[in-house]
């Protein structure tokens, strides 16, 4: 392959900020001036000059292998961060026997006034959502209450769009109030109210491109709203009679996945509404499920205290998950699609290899039911909600 004549050498002065240096410094460049700036005392600027070290070839890529291979905290995960999804021989080699889930720790124990059933992390990775009466938005890094918040009842969903704009919530599951409300994130204001007709809805789903909502109800159907118009566009109906507790869409927002009180799993066409296969292996309830970011896997957690792993071009079951001694509540698929997150009323959230199905670590620091788990866009945190009125952030420790 032809070297690309515009990429930095390894002595190649790089422009960086216009403003002035201090009187007296010296300025170095290339691949020295990333290794200079490494060992900055601040954090950041370390991993700003780790994600430079990239452009510079070869040498470049062997400093950021180093610095997984040597350095801690908050500084190897960067660098894993920027390797995992390379392809060359050596990085695999050099990632092949490390596993950062098995690395994270409780970071911050926030609380709340009542039960934590909804999470949700925005994709910018920088903001936490949860409900506990009212909604409320944190700083995910940081674990400190931001001065928004959302007034709504008996929330059970929370879905943020991908342009990071805009909260859907669901509330009234117990109290009369069908209504569906659409917030704008930065503000707190209530932007629309859509009227789920008589019946309770009990889970939601975003399109990527944040102009479709789909509604799983009691009365075993989806609701699909253009959230333009405020109008119900189709109506997908398929299951039994029973609630639809669990919606989850492909990245590319065709495939849609829901799990009932029926026991079984379906897939649609979310574009057409057609009923594409139904998977049925659990013999209760589903709780919970997750489509992997490549479409092609299933996840599913239920009441039977099982989670199930589906291939969906091949629609065959590839496991079964066993080892919560409780309903599994939610599961949550990592960026890359190699770890499953799953908690359960057994108080317990359990890590799990996706590709092999083996149970990785079990983390215990609840003390009462876990309902809810989301995972960041960059795969670096946890985030988890439980009975005992908890969130905890979970992460690599600086």
């Amino acid at each position: 392959m032809a070297e690309n004549q515009n990429q930095p050498k390894e002595y190649d002065a790089v422009l960086g900020t216009q403003n002035s240096a201090p009187v007296g410094s010296v300025i170095l460049g290339g691949l020295e001036g990333v290794k200079s700036r490494l060992r900055s005392v601040d954090i950041e600027a370390q991993i700003a000059a780790l994600k430079e070290a990239l452009n510079y070839g070869e040498a470049g890529l062997d400093l950021v292998i180093q610095t997984w291979q040597y350095e801690s905290g908050k500084f190897k995960w960067a660098a894993y961060s920027l390797l995992r999804h390379r392809e060359e021989a050596r990085v695999k080699q050099a990632l092949q026997e490390y596993n950062p889930w098995l690395n994270i720790t409780c970071l911050h124990t926030l609380q709340q006034n009542i039960f934590i059933i909804a999470v949700a992390i925005s994709p910018d990775g920088k903001t936490l959502v949860s409900y506990g009466r009212p909604i409320n938005v944190w700083d995910l890094h940081t674990g400190q209450l931001q001065p928004i918040s959302m007034d709504d009842f008996d929330v059970n969903s929370l879905v943020i769009s991908q342009d990071g704009k805009t909260l859907v919530s669901r509330g009234g599951t117990y109290d009369g109030d069908h209504k569906i409300k659409v917030w704008d994130l930065q503000s707190g204001q209530r932007k629309q109210t859509l009227e789920e007709s008589t019946y309770r809805v009990f889970s939601l789903v975003i399109s990527p491109d944040g102009k479709t909502l789909a509604c799983g109800s009691e009365n075993s159907g989806i609701n699909v709203w253009d959230l333009q118009t405020e109008q119900i566009t189709r109506t997908m109906s398929g299951h039994s009679h029973y609630l639809v507790q669990a919606l989850a869409i492909s990245s590319d927002g065709k495939t849609l996945v829901s799990g009932a009180n029926d026991a079984t799993i379906k897939v649609w066409n979310f574009e057409t509404g057609k009923l594409i296969h139904t998977f049925k292996k659990h013999s209760n309830g589903v709780e919970s499920v997750a489509i992997s970011p490549d479409g092609q896997t299933i996840v599913s957690g239920s009441k039977d205290k099982t989670i199930k792993v589906w291939n969906l071009q091949t629609k065959q079951l590839q496991f079964t998950l066993e080892g919560h001694s409780g309903w599994v509540y939610c599961v949550a698929i990592s960026p890359d699609g190699n770890t499953l997150v799953s908690c359960s009323r057994d108080k317990t959230i359990r890590i799990w290899d996706l590709q092999t199905g083996e149970c990785q670590r079990i983390l215990k620091d609840h003390t009462d039911w876990v309902y809810c788990v989301a995972i960041s866009p960059d795969g670096n945190t946890l985030v988890s909600g439980s009975r005992d009125k908890t969130i905890k952030i979970w992460g690599i420790k600086p």
